[in-house]
């Protein structure tokens, strides 16, 4: 018999919004992705703390410049092995184990970089730190890649967008107010913290089974990744310490940056012979993929340069107190996440635009500029607020953008392997751009009294600031040209 005209009509049953797990409600689908967001942010923040508070680690713990990179060295060379290693032991033991391993490691390494009292101890427990929490951004962003089709991965996206840039944009004025308070090592106590209320989230909310795709388990390779690792750390701190190398240093710095390259080179050889290797190089020859990353490079290089510089020139340079250095630079973080909001709401009109790439790159020069000009003795005191809300809202033009052409539509089997090998890169261009800001305000142990007083770091740090907009613009220049990224 016929329904009556009158008779009502039952609702369509909503369809799940991760097809992968029909049986997640809304709310738990959103505080996945959160979760997964806050998973993401902790390496992040990490690196932006460690950069911000750096001058206060370095005098407590009596270290001069050129020490003190292997702060930064230690944590990117071990963050090199956590990404190699990623694919295959998550593929093994699950995402989600993996993590809770990595947020413990992280915590221990994060705890021995509080309790050490001298720079040795410092280095071997952000090596540590590193170890946990290198790998933890990829791991986040491939799981969200797996869980989720690519019409489902916007629910996903908005839970993990808001959660991640909103812990970024706390941290500095939450890690300056605990310094300014207690003393450097809150710093990596407040890490530690984070971690450990990350744990009881991951257990609850990670679903504990995982669509991962099918894959030949071959043996592991430890020696190619442990000549990897070996490889970054001394090209990196190589680079570092180039330019303001003294003569005698010369063919020191000359036999780290030979050797390191050999490691490099005989390493990625050795990948692209193996059955199933940790990392795979033949899955990384796309030329969208590869222009990409040399643009997600950049991003990271001068982001790490910018994270070190302006912190140690507004306190030391422009007499901020470190809350107030702090509040300002999590306001520009605020403005990062309003703006990450406004990018999602105009993704459609926004994605695949190559200008908008060159229009963030001149955002970046704009307020390095406006930030070199406050070194100036006679500049307004206008400038440094502008440069930082200005640099805040460009991330979502240079980075994301970027992000959206070249890594959201790789194929599945392809995209842990090209993620992983991402994030190496980041850690390595981060770590990088901190270590060669360090040695530009604080060059030379006998100067480093000196440039940490006012005039002296004012000078350097507008002269790195000018360089970085410089550079910034060549980038904007060149993006509209890039064919690959379209």
């Amino acid at each position: 018999m016929s329904a009556s005209p009158s008779s009502p009509v039952a609702p369509a049953p909503r369809a799940p919004l991760l097809a992968a797990y029909p049986h997640l409600r809304a709310w738990r689908v959103y505080a996945f992705g959160a979760v997964l967001g806050l998973v993401a942010s902790l390496d992040i923040v990490g690196a932006i703390l460690i950069a911000m508070a750096g001058p206060r680690v370095q005098q407590g713990l009596g270290a001069g410049p050129q020490e003190f990179l292997w702060a930064f060295s230690a944590y990117a060379a071990a963050a090199v092995v956590a990404n190699l290693v990623l694919v295959q032991l998550a593929g093994r033991v699950s995402y989600r184990r993996f993590t809770l391993a990595s947020l413990v490691v992280f915590t221990a390494g994060a705890l021995g970089c509080a309790a050490a009292s001298t720079l040795p101890e410092l280095a071997l427990a952000r090596l540590v730190q590193g170890l946990g929490g290198g790998g933890l951004f990829a791991a986040a962003r491939i799981l969200a890649q797996y869980a989720s089709q690519p019409r489902e991965r916007l629910s996903l996206f908005w839970g993990f967008g808001l959660a991640n840039f909103t812990l970024v944009a706390l941290a500095p004025w939450l890690t300056a107010v605990l310094v300014t308070q207690h003393g450097w090592p809150l710093l990596f106590l407040l890490q530690a913290g984070l971690a450990v209320a990350l744990l009881p989230l991951v257990l609850w909310l990670y679903p504990r089974t995982e669509p991962l795709p099918p894959r030949p388990m071959g043996r592991l390779d430890w020696p190619g990744v442990a000549a990897f690792a070996a490889g970054a750390l001394l090209l990196v701190h190589a680079l570092e310490q180039l330019r303001y190398a003294t003569r005698a240093q010369g063919p020191v710095l000359a036999a780290y940056a030979v050797v390191g390259l050999a490691l490099l080179a005989v390493v990625m050889h050795r990948f692209s012979q193996h059955p199933d290797p940790w990392l795979n190089p033949r899955r990384l020859a796309s030329r969208r993929y590869l222009a990409g990353l040399v643009f997600y490079g950049v991003f990271y290089l001068v982001s790490g340069a910018w994270n070190y510089a302006v912190p140690a020139f507004m306190v030391e340079g422009l007499d901020y107190t470190l809350a107030e250095a702090g509040a300002l630079l999590s306001l520009g973080g605020v403005v990062t996440l309003a703006s990450v909001v406004a990018f999602h709401l105009a993704l459609p009109r926004l994605m695949r635009k190559r200008r908008y790439i060159a229009l963030g790159y001149v955002g970046l020069a704009a307020s390095f500029a406006l930030m070199a000009l406050a070194a100036r003795p006679d500049a307004s005191a206008a400038l440094v607020p502008s440069a930082v809300l200005l640099q805040g809202a460009m991330p979502v033009l240079a980075l994301l953008q970027v992000a959206m052409m070249t890594f959201v539509e790789m194929p599945t089997e392809d995209f842990a392997h090209a993620y992983a090998f991402k994030s190496i890169v980041r850690e390595i261009v981060n770590a990088l751009g901190a270590g060669l800001t360090v040695l530009q305000l604080h060059h030379g142990g006998e100067a480093a009294g000196a440039a940490l007083q006012g005039v002296a770091l004012r000078s350097a740090a507008g002269e790195l600031l000018a360089g970085l907009a410089l550079a910034c613009l060549l980038v904007a220049a060149i993006a509209p040209a890039q064919r690959a990224l379209k």
